[in-house]
């Protein structure tokens, strides 16, 4: 069992806050064990949720950032340096929310559980567990970790897979701001003063050729080549962080293309990319 401030719908991973809490979960886990989730009795519960009996988790031992997930989060959820306050997680196989009015924790055992039961999980009774199973529940959808998927199947595949289906028949921009899309910087080599090409698209290799193909390297032309790309959720998250970096550079954008900043260096662009993604998961 863990008490935490709620249970989401579709649940996203099971989260610690410390990379120690989280090891010592993985330590005791073994497949198919369950974990309840009890709502907490602060004010950071909501008023019918606390002490409640909300939800159970089958986890595993796979580690992930809580952070890769489009997680409901609010500003008690962060502390005073702006810092994600249970960043490490534990990938779920299933999760399931218990229905009804949802019995309170008291009601099923009277053990006093202490803090460790919020920063971490700890063992019920055979007695505990079998009462709180048997409580009528429905299994929830789980939250997908696009960056998860994207560093086990590659960028590309990831992005394909996460793509929305269109729910009408009318497949036109509306969609596409929906599909998960990159933010990408490219080096121009052979520009006089160092460049960048900066700019979103769904496939940054396709992107790539395409220039590559206008500008034909292969006979003395410019050649493009990625330097950063960054995948995003959806196309609109990726086109904010393009016109962030355009807009931080704004003074060197070159007048006939103003995608293509110069000059550069790949250390200024290098701080910039990294200061905005920091910045991203901070906010």
């Amino acid at each position: 069992m863990t008490k935490t401030w709620g249970f989401g719908s579709p649940s996203g991973p099971l989260q610690f806050s410390t990379n120690g809490w989280r090891t010592n979960a993985r330590g005791v886990l073994q497949p198919g064990d369950l974990v309840v989730i009890v709502g907490t009795k602060g004010d950071e519960t909501e008023i019918d949720e606390r002490g409640r009996i909300l939800g159970l988790m089958e986890p595993t031992r796979h580690i992930v950032s809580s952070l890769d997930y489009d997680l409901a989060r609010g500003p008690q959820d962060y502390d005073a340096a702006g810092n994600y306050k249970w960043p490490f997680g534990l990938e779920l196989m299933r999760a399931w929310r218990f229905d009804g009015s949802r019995p309170l924790l008291t009601e099923v055992t009277q053990r006093h559980f202490h803090m460790d039961s919020a920063q971490g999980i700890v063992p019920l009774e055979p007695a505990e567990a079998r009462a709180i199973l048997a409580l009528p529940r429905s299994e929830v959808g789980l939250l997908s970790s696009i960056a998860a998927r994207a560093r086990v199947e590659g960028a590309n595949a990831a992005r394909r897979k996460a793509a929305p289906p269109p729910t009408t028949e009318r497949r036109g921009v509306m969609h596409m701001r929906r599909a998960p899309a990159f933010t990408y910087a490219m080096i121009i080599e052979g520009s006089k003063a160092g460049a960048f090409k900066i700019g979103w698209a769904f496939d940054w290799e396709q992107r790539e050729r395409h220039f590559n193909h206008s500008s034909m390297p292969t006979l003395g032309g410019l050649r493009y080549k990625t330097r950063f790309h960054q995948l995003f959720a959806t196309a609109r998250d990726a086109f904010r962080m393009e016109q962030a970096l355009l807009r931080h550079f704004d003074g060197r954008r070159h007048r006939d293309n103003v995608e293509i900043v110069s000059p550069l260096t790949v250390n200024e662009l290098d701080r910039a990319w990294i200061d905005y993604l920091v910045a991203l998961r901070r906010a």
